[in-house]
C-alpha cells in the first residue's frame, strides 16, 4: 500500500472506530461486536507501526501511554472544585428552597429543575485545549468552527489542586481525545467535570482475576485505583468509562450557556459522555416521583448510584444564588437512605482526639456495609451509649452517615445475649490516665491533660495532614516513634527535624529522609487559613479558619525567604542554589496579638464566627502554652501568607446588612462579599438591629419591614459610594 492509500485507509479507521466508539459509549447502540471494533483497531495498530508519520494525537491507538516513573503530579484547576450540599429527607429540600427564596430576596419563586443520578465514581476534570491557541496556523472547516484536544485530565483532589491523571484518562474510551467546537466564542480551554466510574459487571471481571486479598470492595474503589496507576495500561485493561456534567465557570460563561440543561445538550454535542437520565423537573412533587423511581431501580442499573443531584436550571439564577465557602447554593445531591446491617459489638474501646475529646468506638463482627467491610462503628459519646442501652455482645444496626462513616442506630433487644456487659464510662483518660472532666452543657467527656501523649499525637496528625500544613511522609507510626523516643513534644517540632534525627527511624531510607526534610522546608510558608485551622483549636473548621483569615485585619510585613532556584523541591537543603524572595507574609507573634487584641463581643459580632467559636478562640489563646507554641512556630521559620481577597479595608466591621431585590448591575454574592470582605454582616431577616437594607428592583416584605423599623434603605449606587 502506497504512502497515500495509507493515509486514506488510516484516516477511515480512525473516523469509523471512533463512529462505532461512539454509538457504544455513549448513544447506546451496539453498531458492531467489540470483537470488531478490536479487529478495526488492531488494523490500525499495524498501519501505524509501519507509517509512524500517520500517528496523529487522537488516534484511537494514542489512548496508552508511557508509564509514570514517580508518584502522580499535583495540577492546580483551571477554577476551583466545590462538593454538593447533601439532602437525605423532603423536608430539608423545602429548607432549601426556603434558604434561596431568602438569597434571592423573594417569595415564591417558581424554580426549574434539572435532576441527574449521582454516579458513585472519581470526580475527574477533563481540559480541552483550543487548537493553534499558542499561536500555529490552523485551517478550520470554517471560521467558527474550533477542534481541541484533550490536554490534561485532573482528580478533584483538594478542589485547587488535583493530581494529574491524563496518562490513565486517555485510556477510556468514551473519553475523545478531541472534538470540533462550533462556536463563534471558543474559549482558549474547555474545561469539563465528570465522575469515571466502573460498570458493575467490570469489576466482576476484574475481582474474578484477582487474588482474594486484591478484591476491590466496590466499583468507586476500583475505578479511583485503576485510574491512580502509573501503568496506563492497567487503567486500559479495566473498562472505566465516565459521565461528564459540568463545564468550569469561565467556559460556561465565555459560551453564553443560559441553563443547566443546554450545558449538558453542549457536553454531549462535542461527543463527550452524559448519562441520559437527564430530566427538567418544575417542582418538588417531580423531584420525589424521579428520588422514588431510582431507588427502586438502583441495583438494576448496570453502574452504582447513590441519590441524585437537583440544579437549579436558569444559569443567571445559578450566578444570584452563588455559593457558600465550600458548595454551590443552587443544588443538593438527594442522597438516598444509608444501607444498614446487623453486627455484634465485641468490645467498646475509647478513642482520644486533639481536643482531649473521648469519643467511645464499637468494635464490631466484621459486616459488609454500602461497598465496604466495616469492622467499628463511632458511639459518639456516653449519653448516646445510656439513649440507646448499647451493651457488649449485643447485636445492632449499623448504617453509615452520609454513606461515610459508621455508626450504631439502634440495638436489636430482642437478640440480647445473656451475658452482654454494660459498660460504664472511665473516670481517667485510657492513655494518660489523668481524670476526665466533663464541661457543663456538653455530651463529650475530656482528659484533662494538656500533655496527654495521644492529644499530641493527634495534633501532630492533625497538622501534618492533607487540608492543614499538607507534609507527606509523616505517618501515623512515624508520629509514633517520634514521640516514644523524645525527638518531638509537639507540633512545632516537626519544623527542627534534622536529617540525623529521621535516617535513624523505621522506613526511612536516604531518598524519604530528604523528600520529607524538603515537604517540612516548603511547609513553613503556609496560608493563613491553612495555619489556623492546623493549631487544632476546638470548633475551627477548615471553613472556620477562611473566615477568620478573610475577616480579621491581619498585620503584614515584608519578609525575606529563602526559595531554591532549580526545580527541585530538595534545593534549599542539599547544597542547591537558592534565591531569596519577598513576601507579604504575618508573623507568629503578630498572629498572637491579633487575636488577643480582640474581646469576645468583637469576636462574636463576625458573620460566620458567633459566640461559640469566639469563646474558644478567646481561651486558647488565653493558654500560655499555646502562645508558647506560636513562639515555637515562629523560632522554626513558619510564616503565614494572607489569602488573596482579604486586604479589603474593615470600614463595615459591627454593621449588619440585609439585602432583597434584584440589583441593577451586582449580583447577589458579589455584593455579599463586597460586604464580607469590608467586615460587614450579612443577615436574611429585617430587625431593629439591621443598619442598612440594599434594595433593587421587586424588594419583597424585607423593603417594606426596613420602613417600618426606621432602617436606612440604600440604592446600589448609594451602597457603592458608602464602600467607598
Amino acid at each position: 500500500m502506497n504512502s497515500v492509500k495509507s493515509q486514506q485507509r488510516a484516516e477511515k479507521l480512525r473516523n469509523e472506530i471512533w463512529r462505532l466508539n461512539k454509538a457504544y459509549f455513549i448513544d447506546n447502540k451496539e453498531e458492531a461486536s467489540e470483537d470488531v471494533r478490536d479487529a478495526l483497531k488492531q488494523e490500525l495498530i499495524a498501519l501505524e507501526a509501519e507509517h509512524p508519520e500517520l500517528i496523529t494525537p487522537d488516534s484511537p491507538t494514542q489512548r496508552v501511554g508511557a508509564p509514570l516513573d514517580g508518584r502522580l503530579p499535583k495540577i492546580a484547576h483551571l477554577t476551583p472544585k466545590e462538593s454538593l450540599t447533601d439532602a437525605f429527607s423532603h423536608e430539608e429540600l423545602v429548607e432549601w428552597i426556603d434558604q434561596m427564596e431568602r438569597a434571592l430576596g423573594k417569595e415564591n419563586v417558581q424554580f426549574e429543575f434539572v435532576s441527574e443520578l449521582k454516579i458513585d465514581g472519581l470526580n475527574v476534570t477533563l481540559i480541552y485545549k483550543k487548537e493553534g491557541s499558542e499561536g500555529a496556523e490552523v485551517t478550520p472547516v470554517n471560521e467558527n468552527k474550533k477542534r481541541y484536544h484533550l490536554f490534561r485530565a485532573i482528580t478533584r483532589g483538594n478542589g485547587i489542586e488535583g493530581e494529574d491523571v491524563t496518562h490513565s484518562v486517555k485510556t477510556i474510551e468514551s473519553v475523545p481525545l478531541s472534538f470540533v467546537l462550533d462556536r463563534e466564542n471558543a474559549p482558549e480551554y474547555f474545561e469539563v467535570s465528570g465522575e469515571v466510574y466502573m460498570p458493575k459487571a467490570a469489576l466482576i471481571d476484574l475481582n474474578s482475576a484477582l487474588e482474594e486479598a486484591e478484591k476491590f470492595a466496590n466499583p468507586r474503589n476500583a475505578a479511583a485505583g485503576s485510574l491512580r496507576q502509573l501503568d496506563p495500561k492497567i487503567a486500559a485493561s479495566r473498562k472505566l468509562a465516565i459521565f461528564c456534567y459540568e463545564l468550569g465557570k469561565d467556559t460556561t460563561e465565555a459560551l453564553e450557556i443560559t441553563s443547566q440543561k443546554k450545558l449538558m445538550d453542549l457536553i454531549r454535542s462535542c461527543g463527550i459522555p452524559i448519562n441520559t437520565e437527564l430530566h427538567v423537573l418544575s417542582s418538588l412533587k417531580e423531584v420525589e416521583t424521579m428520588y422514588e423511581d431510582f431507588q427502586k431501580r438502583r441495583d438494576s442499573l448496570p453502574y452504582d448510584i447513590d441519590g441524585i443531584v437537583i440544579k437549579v436550571n436558569e444559569k443567571r439564577m445559578q450566578k444570584d444564588l452563588g455559593s457558600t465557602a465550600k458548595a454551590p447554593r443552587w443544588a443538593r445531591a438527594y442522597k438516598f437512605p444509608a444501607q444498614q446491617k446487623t453486627a455484634q459489638i465485641l468490645d467498646i474501646q475509647l478513642q482520644v482526639g486533639r481536643t482531649g475529646a473521648i469519643t467511645p468506638v464499637a468494635h464490631l463482627s466484621p459486616t459488609h456495609l454500602a461497598g465496604s467491610t466495616v469492622t467499628r462503628a463511632t458511639l459518639h459519646n456516653s449519653d448516646e451509649i445510656e439513649r440507646l442501652d448499647i451493651r457488649i455482645g449485643d447485636t445492632v444496626v449499623v448504617q453509615k452517615a452520609g454513606d461515610i462513616i459508621p455508626e450504631v442506630v439502634e440495638v436489636l433487644l430482642n437478640l440480647r445475649p445473656v451475658n452482654s456487659r454494660a459498660f460504664h464510662f472511665p473516670l481517667h483518660c485510657p492513655s494518660c490516665e489523668q481524670p476526665l472532666v466533663r464541661p457543663e452543657g456538653e455530651a463529650v467527656h475530656r482528659c484533662s491533660n494538656t500533655n496527654c501523649s495521644a492529644v499530641r499525637q493527634e495534633k501532630i496528625e492533625h497538622l501534618v495532614s492533607r487540608y492543614a500544613f499538607n507534609i507527606e511522609g509523616f505517618g501515623k507510626e512515624t508520629i509514633d516513634v517520634l514521640l516514644e523516643q523524645e525527638l518531638v513534644s509537639d507540633a512545632a517540632d516537626i519544623f527542627f527535624l534534622t536529617y540525623d534525627v529521621l535516617i535513624g527511624l523505621p522506613l526511612f531510607k536516604e531518598k524519604k529522609t530528604e523528600n520529607v526534610l524538603s515537604a517540612i522546608e516548603s511547609a513553613k510558608n503556609v496560608p493563613l487559613d491553612r495555619f489556623l485551622f492546623a493549631l487544632g483549636i476546638r470548633h475551627v473548621g477548615r471553613e472556620t479558619a477562611e473566615i477568620l483569615s478573610l475577616r480579621l485585619q491581619w498585620p503584614t510585613t515584608e519578609l525575606s525567604m529563602q526559595q531554591q532556584s532549580s526545580t527541585s523541591a530538595q534545593a534549599t537543603l542539599f547544597g542547591k542554589e537558592t534565591e531569596a524572595v519577598k513576601i507579604n507574609g504575618i508573623t507568629m507573634g503578630d498572629i498572637a496579638k491579633t487575636i488577643q487584641a480582640l474581646t469576645l463581643e468583637q469576636l462574636s459580632t463576625i458573620d460566620g464566627i458567633g459566640s461559640v467559636v469566639a469563646q474558644s478562640l478567646v481561651e486558647w489563646i488565653a493558654e500560655e502554652d499555646n502562645r508558647a507554641l506560636l513562639h515555637k512556630f515562629e523560632n522554626a521559620g513558619v510564616v503565614a501568607v494572607l489569602p488573596e481577597g482579604s486586604h479589603a479595608e474593615q470600614t463595615l466591621t459591627g454593621q449588619t446588612f440585609v439585602l432583597t431585590g434584584t440589583l441593577p448591575t451586582l449580583a447577589r454574592e458579589e455584593a455579599k462579599k463586597m460586604i464580607k470582605d469590608r467586615g460587614g454582616k450579612v443577615s436574611s431577616s429585617v430587625s431593629k438591629n439591621t443598619h442598612y437594607v440594599l434594595a433593587g428592583d421587586e424588594p419583597g416584605s424585607k423593603f417594606d419591614k426596613a420602613k417600618e423599623f426606621g432602617v436606612p434603605i440604600l440604592t446600589e449606587e448609594e451602597f457603592t459610594q458608602l464602600l467607598g
